[in-house]
């Protein structure tokens, strides 16, 4: 049987991807702060329906919209 070894991790690469991850994660969440904002804005979107939406998808995403 052959014996697998395994490789060492590039830091560099390592802390670069990681870098990547969070910028990545930080877009994706800013771009629906941004979406979930104007949804107050829609017609047919009430006090009540917002407050379902904002307890479902919790309240990190809307600042100051709901409660």
């Amino acid at each position: 049987m052959y014996s697998v070894r395994k490789k060492k991790r590039n830091p560099v690469l390592d802390k670069k991807y990681d870098e990547g991850f969070e910028a990545g994660s930080n877009h994706a969440v800013s771009f629906f702060v941004d979406r979930f904002q104007g949804l107050q804005n829609v017609e047919g979107i009430g006090d009540k329906t917002m407050e379902k939406i904002v307890e479902h998808l919790g309240v990190k995403y809307f600042k100051g919209v709901g409660k």
